[in-house]
């Protein structure tokens, strides 16, 4: 697990700015396009915020392709707003700047020499390398690649001998092009690079264990791991590829998704001593124009605290990923990227969503992990910081039981869902299953329509699973009738409406008196498949109170169901993301939560009225939560700040929008006097502990 005192070094990654002329342009058709210098302006801001080490730009730093006559001015457009960076700023090409991959399907003209030579003369070489610390950095040509050019074959020649050299630094890599999309035997599409560069390249870097390889121009979001190799495709900051929408089970947004603003960004790059991490910033589309772009904004630390699997913090809960979470789209084959193929891509916003959120704890059915595709993704996963907890109804015997096993080091956990008035026979069978899997195994009720009482002719069915916070004695009963030991992980479930924290305290104390571990899973579904829990503030309000009482029991393994919406079908209910992988008001308020509280804490309730309010205290920090109800206003009293030992220069956020976009939000705990006397939205008024 990589801690902040681990962090030597960091870096900025951008790319496809796709800077543009403001007027006098039209090498775009889309009104986003217009947006693309004032968001790249924006972007180069913010990117101070976080002193990076130095600046990486991926490429396709222009729209205008060098052919057209307003070239040289976004040229110079690009120059001025990455003017402040100076030497610290690393440039490699991409198609855009010196022409597409030499491929006679591609859209636009391809590769030359001479445009290669006129961005060498604006923007230093092609390709280069730097060293840093125990670390080395190589910047390459990629759109060259297949040209059979005299660049291409000098630049071959370098790379050999600059991955040969790098006598033991660990080495990071970036490119334009991804060298593939989904699989390395992929066939030749728009978004990849093509055979034999691509599987001479891929041996160079499994031959030299490159520790990550980084590309763009795709503006979407990829991960994979290849022979220990990680390998990044980066958000753009002008717009979004909007044929990737397809993998969106809802309607495109503006501009039929190439203004999917929330998606695009820039990343900052930790280098520890013994790993890296990758931080997605969204910039959602916000822009800044020349006049303003020396405004002053908050700093932001350089040990930062942004969440990730990999890190320790983050958000203290796992989650329910009811969706199919590694599925493969097939892309129609449509111009101009893709005329003549169906590209396979794997839709990986739902795994940027949960790193933004640092959730490294996913429930998945049984289905995933027999699946062979699924389960070599979950292997990608558990070797980044990721668990999985499996459940499935009843107990595995035989051909699952055999394939379970062989998978067992992608299960960090097996729940069992079986009849209620079966467990207590059946305890034995799950000891013995426990032993054969290595691993804990829990056992959860399944709690159907079927056993509830019906009142004249009205019946709700539905199917969930786990015991009730009311039925602790029933457990005990339940394990007084076992073998000590046997039964020795139970789950239980709470709705919206319960007093979480109080659950939560109560659950605790019974766990530490019994020796008997519980799960408690927050369950937004109603109990009638036709009523939608759709109240983005109620439910806000409840994973805000799930996630301190995880915060104040890391004893407990906390669980909410569920991750995505479940927007249609039954039990419609939102969750922390929605249909298009942007956070919901909840994501938001986690992302937070994870940013500024990594840790343990204690958490406590205050007395008031017009919402709740949470006291949060930790070693080096202490917090006040308000969450107001709906219409009624929250008083921020001078004593509810003393007790806390804040004052009025503490740093007050928002939690229902994005932190990350709010020129005056720092890691340093310090607001300038911001803190307010009231407040009708949900917020976090947190300050240094004064010693």
């Amino acid at each position: 697990m990589l801690r902040p005192q681990t962090c030597r070094m960091t870096f900025a990654v951008i790319g496809d700015t796709h800077v543009k002329p403001e007027s006098g342009d039209q090498s775009a058709p889309w009104k986003v396009n217009e947006a693309a210098t004032a968001r790249a302006r924006w972007v180069s801001r913010e990117i101070e915020r976080y002193r990076p080490d130095f600046i990486v730009h991926l490429g396709d730093l222009v729209h205008p392709v060098p052919e057209l006559s307003t070239f040289g001015e976004a040229v110079e457009l690009t120059r001025q707003i990455f003017q402040p960076f100076h030497n610290r700023l690393h440039i490699i090409p991409g198609n855009h700047d010196i022409g597409d991959k030499p491929n006679r399907a591609m859209p636009a003209k391809m590769v030359r020499d001479e445009w290669i030579e006129l961005h060498e003369k604006n923007f230093g070489p092609s390709y280069f390398f730097f060293d840093r610390d125990d670390c080395r950095f190589i910047f390459v040509n990629d759109p060259v690649m297949n040209s059979k050019s005299a660049i291409e074959v000098r630049q071959r020649a370098w790379l050999e001998q600059t991955l040969g050299s790098a006598d033991g630094r660990r080495i990071f890599m970036f490119m334009h092009y991804p060298l593939f999309l989904l699989d390395p035997k992929e066939p030749s599409n728009y978004d990849n690079i093509d055979e034999p560069a691509r599987t001479d390249i891929l041996g160079l870097i499994r031959e030299h264990k490159v520790e990550a390889v980084f590309a763009g121009h795709v503006h979407n979001i990829f991960y994979h791991r290849v022979d220990g190799t990680e390998f990044y495709v980066m958000p753009a900051t002008s717009f979004v590829r909007q044929d990737y929408s397809e993998f969106f089970r809802t309607d495109a947004i503006h501009e039929n998704g190439r203004n999917d603003a929330e998606k695009l960004g820039f990343s900052i790059v930790e280098v520890h001593d013994d790993g890296h991490v990758v931080h997605y910033l969204r910039s959602y589309g916000a822009t800044l124009d020349a006049a303003n772009a020396g405004s002053a904004v908050a700093t932001r630390s350089a040990s930062m605290q942004l969440p990730n699997p990999k890190k320790a913090g983050g958000a203290p809960f796992g989650v329910f990923l009811r969706h199919p979470w590694a599925e493969i789209t097939s892309l129609p084959n449509n111009g101009p990227m893709d005329e003549f193929l169906r590209k396979d891509a794997r839709n990986d916003y739902h795994l940027a969503a949960m790193w933004r959120m640092g959730i490294r704890h996913a429930r998945v059915p049984l289905s995933d992990i027999l699946d062979d595709r699924v389960s070599a993704r979950m292997a990608d996963l558990v070797a980044v910081g990721h668990s999985f907890t499996i459940f499935g109804f009843g107990i595995p015997e035989d051909r699952t039981l055999k394939l379970l096993k062989s998978r067992a080091h992608l299960i960090g956990r097996y729940e069992c869902v079986l009849p209620a008035d079966e467990i207590e026979r059946d305890a034995a069978k799950v000891a013995a299953f426990r032993h054969e899997l290595g691993c804990p195994v829990l056992v959860s009720p399944i709690a159907t329509s079927a056993a509830e009482k019906k009142v004249g002719s009205r019946i709700e069915l539905f199917v969930s699973h786990g015991f009730r916070p009311n039925q602790l004695d029933e457990i005990e009963r339940l394990l007084a009738a076992t073998n000590r030991g046997d039964l020795n992980h139970l789950v239980v479930r709470v709705g919206l409406s319960a007093d979480i924290l109080a659950t939560a305290d109560e659950l605790a104390s019974w766990q530490a008196r019994s020796g008997c571990r519980l799960d408690l899973h927050l369950r937004i579904a109603a109990d009638n498949p036709a009523t939608n829990i759709v109240d983005d503030a109620a439910i806000l309000g409840g994973i805000v109170t799930f996630h301190l009482a995880a915060l104040a029991h890391p004893e407990l393994a906390m669980f909410i169901d569920t991750f995505m919406d479940i927007d249609r079908g039954y039990f419609v209910r939102n969750g922390l993301i929605d249909r298009r992988c942007n956070l919901r008001p909840a994501g938001l308020a986690v992302e937070t939560l994870a940013a500024y509280l990594a840790g343990p804490a204690e958490v406590a309730r205050l007395q008031t009225s017009g919402g709740n309010a949470f006291t949060c205290r930790m070693p080096d920090r202490s917090a006040l939560v308000l969450l107001p109800e709906a219409g009624a206003r929250m008083l921020v009293t001078p004593a509810m700040l003393d007790g806390l030992g804040l004052d009025e220069d503490a740093l007050t956020i928002r939690l229902d929008r994005p932190w990350t976009i709010d020129p005056g939000l720092g890691l340093e705990l310090k607001g300038g006097g911001s803190v307010p006397t009231e407040t009708t939205r949900p917020i976090m008024i947190i300050g240094l502990k004064v010693q």
